[in-house]
């Protein structure tokens, strides 16, 4: 190994004598070495650690104050990190020392990475700045090692001072080329568990605060969720008041024919009973005339009966779609009585539309299930299809049919119109989707129906179409 060279003013002027090591003192050097690696082991702090390895160099050696000074991150100074015999003022001073390649033994040592051997304190020009302080601490001499990583990174040093004048030996050199790879190897491993302690602690830290924004996602997500639930159940309710409105456009529409027929027979009867009563006052009344005046008198009155409980019959009709439609509990209904009515109800809107409807409904067919959901569908699926399968003044049919399977019900709603592309077929079911919006689409209908039947009648909805082949929907869902 070879040192760096040294200034021949440098030699030592005084005799010494060259460090020996007994059996006695190369065991507590071992014993040492152990109690450090023990401490290591351990999990004792790094200072702790070296200063066992130190202690125990210093204890088989006279005269011998040991130092191991720690790189600094910046890579520009060190730190006097373990001194045991070494006074605290010296350490004191030393700490944060810059390296250089004339700063003192040890901090040239770093700088260059090889050992450096100052013999004579007061004489070496490395340590011209240092004289005085090593004078207050009777230190005379120092040799210093580079502790170096298995890389080749100087990762610090180790010095060993002498109140004396000294130079090393073959055996003082290989001490502290031992002492100084031990340190090494503590040093290395220790700041790599250090640094994977700190990236561990980094990325539980980076784990917490992905949680922490995970957690705050998930919460804007549920809220999202919740508005857009709201948001549905309002536009649900939206097109509930406008199926509403049209039902009583409907209802005035089909109440005033039995009523103006009601109306013109009671006005009929009341002009017959004045001529009798006119008849009989005059004593002119026959018994003709009582009997055709008591006949036309029935007749009236079977027309006003008959056409009072048509009405009645079509209050009660719309009132329970409308109930059906604000109530989604399931009861017994007949389908196909159910169905005419949903049509009954769409006339107003169906008024502008050429639209042709057949019916494949066996009609003795009473299910228990959810009729305002299964009203709300079919509307959707009829206004869908004159909105979307036809243009202004087309005709067009419209077909509904039923079958049980497995006690499951299957409706195959099919219309004849213009039917969609494949891109158009895929986004049908999507929110606020349409292609009719200058014709008012509000692209929900068809998004309702889905939600509806997955929903509430626990079912599935699917559609097949292609360019001019019309559309069908297939509703299927479980009876109760």
């Amino acid at each position: 190994m070879r040192m760096q060279a040294m200034p021949s003013s440098v030699k030592a002027q005084t005799p010494f004598k060259n460090l020996e090591i007994s059996a006695i003192s190369q065991k507590a050097v071992e014993t040492g070495r152990n109690n450090a690696l023990n401490l290591w082991v351990m999990g004792a702090p790094i200072d702790q650690v070296l200063c066992a390895l130190v202690s125990a160099i210093e204890s088989a050696c006279d005269d011998l104050h040991c130092s191991i000074m720690l790189m600094n991150a910046d890579g520009k100074s060190m730190c006097a990190l373990v001194g045991p015999s070494l006074p605290e003022f010296f350490l004191n001073a030393i700490d944060g020392l810059d390296i250089g390649p004339s700063v003192g033994s040890c901090g040239a040592s770093a700088y260059s990475g090889k050992p450096v051997v100052a013999a004579d304190i007061h004489t070496h020009p490395y340590w011209e700045p240092f004289r005085e302080l090593c004078q207050q601490a009777n230190l005379r001499a120092c040799w210093s090692y580079p502790i170096l990583a298995t890389d080749g990174k100087v990762l610090g040093t180790f010095g060993m001072y002498y109140s004396t004048v000294r130079e090393p030996s073959e055996q003082d050199l290989e001490l502290i080329r031992t002492e100084a790879s031990i340190a090494a190897l503590i040093i290395e491993k220790m700041q790599a568990s250090e640094q994977l302690s700190q990236a561990k602690t980094a990325l539980e830290k980076q784990v917490q605060q992905r949680n922490r924004e995970l957690d705050k996602s998930n919460k804007q997500l549920r809220q999202a969720l919740e508005q857009r639930y709201e948001v549905q159940q309002h536009l649900l309710e939206i097109e509930n008041l406008a199926s509403m409105g049209s039902m009583m456009s409907s209802l005035t529409h089909e109440v005033n024919t039995p009523i103006g027929v009601a109306v013109t027979a009671a006005s009929h009867l009341q002009t017959q009973l004045q001529k009798s009563r006119l008849l009989f006052e005059q004593n002119q009344l026959t018994r003709s005339a009582l009997k055709a005046f008591y006949d036309e008198s029935a007749e009236a009155m079977l027309i006003i009966e008959r056409n009072l409980q048509r009405s009645a019959e079509l209050v009660s009709t719309f009132k329970q779609l409308s109930l059906d439609q604000h109530n989604q509990q399931p009861r017994t209904f007949n389908l196909s009585s159910y169905v005419c009515e949903i049509l009954l109800s769409l006339k107003p809107k169906l008024k502008n539309y050429k639209l042709q409807f057949c019916l494949e409904l066996d009609p003795d067919l009473e299910i228990l299930s959810h009729p305002g959901a299964l009203s709300q569908i079919l509307i959707n699926l009829i206004m869908n299809s004159a909105m979307h399968a036809f243009e202004p003044g087309q005709a067009g049919h419209i077909s509904v049919a039923v079958q049980i399977q497995d006690n499951h019900l299957e409706l195959r709603y099919q219309d004849d119109g213009k039917g969609m592309t494949s891109e158009t077929l895929s986004h049908i079911f999507e929110p606020f989707f349409t292609s009719a919006k200058q014709r008012g689409g509000s692209g929900l209908g068809l998004h309702i129906c889905k939600d509806l039947v997955e929903k509430i009648l626990h079912g599935s909805i699917r559609c097949q179409s292609a360019p001019g082949q019309g559309c069908q929907f297939v509703v299927r869902f479980p009876l109760i």
